[in-house]
């Protein structure tokens, strides 16, 4: 089999503008309208949405390829990390992920191999790997499962003694003036990233975070855009496929571009519905401090805290009960209560399936 690295047009990643500028315009229209939205929040809200979107990168960055963690060691890390940034410090590996998060996002100078090495071995904190913090000794194979064969092998990277050369190209290329778009940028940058494959292990998580840094160098990215390649990973590791493919002048990557920029679109427009919230979310309780008593407020605070589409599903005299411990005559009184306030609307339906929808 023949791959793109041995291509006479390789490293040349190219991509048709014909077709990807509507895409480019539409991730641009999306990423305005995001940025401008946050450009008027409070600092305070403005810290919690950061402060949440890099808890859901790394979580879904890791997710992406199988790999669950501890959502609130994340969130711990993430506050402390904010706070007070010492790599000499770190206690557990959600320490060390969330500083890989935030020098992803760091964009000061241009992007370094010795860089990229750190950030592996911040990935694999405390785990023992093959070649930690360096470019991978051995060649390797993508395949389609772990129990799979030579026959279900998808791509495979370049001879491990070609990594050093072929690295020292890409960062060259990354560290230019560029005209690119930032957007088509930091898709080609991911891509040809993951074409050379150049460590052991971790290449998908520290070629998303390469995304970041591509973004970074004008504006971080002002949402995740793990989470919604975690939603369509299939369609991501096809696209990866789709734009190695040898074109008349270059590797075309249109078709790879093409599947980032519309993921970017999502990704933004669903940042904005959650900066909204956010604010929606501010405004509700500060508008009506004076009518919640300490169990509503921990009620609202609770199903508020799981996001909009908990908040959409409304409140329940059971739910109610379950949250605050309060006895069923105090629930029904403080919901009625609620409800009398304007803070809550009743559902049609009555007796036990009773729903109470929340006006924000």
């Amino acid at each position: 089999m023949t791959y793109i690295w041995q291509s006479t047009h390789w490293p040349n990643f190219t991509h048709d503008p014909a077709v990807t500028a509507p895409h480019l315009a539409a991730a641009m229209r999306a990423l305005g309208e995001v940025t401008g939205l946050r450009a008027g929040m409070a600092a305070a809200d403005l810290e919690e949405l950061n402060r949440r979107q890099i808890v859901q990168e790394a979580l879904s960055s890791f997710e992406i390829e199988g790999v669950t963690l501890d959502a609130a060691e994340i969130e711990a890390s993430v506050i402390a990390s904010l706070k007070h940034r010492d790599k000499a410090a770190f206690g557990r590996r959600s320490d060390a992920i969330v500083e890989l998060m935030l020098a992803a996002r760091d964009a000061h100078g241009p992007l370094t191999a010795q860089m990229l090495c750190d950030w592996h071995r911040l990935l694999f904190h405390g785990i023992e790997i093959e070649d930690l913090g360096r470019w991978r000794s051995f060649d390797i194979e993508i395949v389609r499962s772990a129990a799979a064969g030579h026959a279900d092998v998808l791509y495979k990277g370049p001879p491990a003694g070609q990594v050093p050369g072929q690295m020292k190209v890409f960062l060259a290329w990354l560290g230019q003036d560029s005209t690119l778009p930032v957007p088509v940028r930091a898709a080609i940058a991911h891509l040809w990233f993951e074409s050379i494959h150049p460590f052991s292990d971790g290449n998908g998580r520290i070629g998303r975070a390469l995304v970041e840094h591509a973004f970074a160098s004008e504006q971080p990215l002002p949402f995740t855009l793990s989470r919604q390649i975690e939603r369509d990973k299939r369609g991501y590791y096809a696209a990866l496929q789709a734009g190695r493919i040898e074109g008349r002048a270059g590797i075309d990557a249109t078709t790879f571009v093409v599947w980032f920029l519309d993921t970017l679109t999502a990704a933004a427009d669903e940042g904005r519905e959650e900066a909204l919230f956010l604010v929606r979310r501010n405004r509700f309780f500060a508008t009506r401090a004076d009518v919640l008593n300490a169990r509503q407020r921990k009620a609202l605070e609770a199903i508020f805290a799981q996001g909009p589409d908990r908040v959409a599903q409304g409140l329940s005299a059971k739910t109610y009960r379950k949250i605050t411990g309060a006895a069923p005559a105090t629930a029904t009184r403080d919901l009625a209560a609620l409800e009398g306030a304007g803070v809550l609307r009743r559902s049609e339906a009555g007796g036990r399936s009773t729903q109470y929808k929340v006006l924000y």
